[in-house]
């Protein structure tokens, strides 16, 4: 009986991780059509929209965003796999962060930090409704 529980556990997780890795994989190939000054631009826009940016942080925000978005251009139209991308992309946007805080008011950090974790629990949302069969 415990095999069977470990089994289906192990099943389960697999599950899901090839749902993430074809998510991932769907949402990196989405982001291949578009430039760095592309997704700069939409960062910063959403940035200015959910931070309150001021007039003088937007210029510097726009280039920090321009800065990571061409760092992120060979990551994003690179052939490694899905995990490996997330991975490599995570550690670009924990040096980004790092400058991003020295540039943002405490409260717009934080506001940055809880924007992040938003987005980030819709994705695995929709993770999770692909892995239950229920997703595009």
């Amino acid at each position: 009986m415990k095999t069977r529980q470990i089994t289906l556990a192990l099943t389960t997780c697999a599950v899901v991780l090839l749902a993430f890795a074809l998510t991932a994989s769907a949402q990196l190939d989405k982001l291949k059509d578009t430039t760095p000054q592309q997704r700069a631009d939409a960062q910063t826009a959403f940035m200015q929209d959910k931070l309150a940016l001021t007039v003088d942080q937007t210029p510097k925000i726009a280039a920090l965003n321009l800065k990571y978005a061409e760092k992120m251009d060979p990551i994003i139209k690179g052939s490694s796999g899905p995990f490996a991308k997330m991975r490599q992309m995570s550690e670009v946007n924990q040096e980004k962060e790092a400058e991003l805080q020295q540039m943002l008011s405490a409260d717009q950090f934080q506001k940055y930090l809880a924007s992040k974790e938003e987005l980030r629990e819709k994705l695995e949302e929709k993770f999770a409704e692909k892995a239950q069969g229920g997703g595009q």
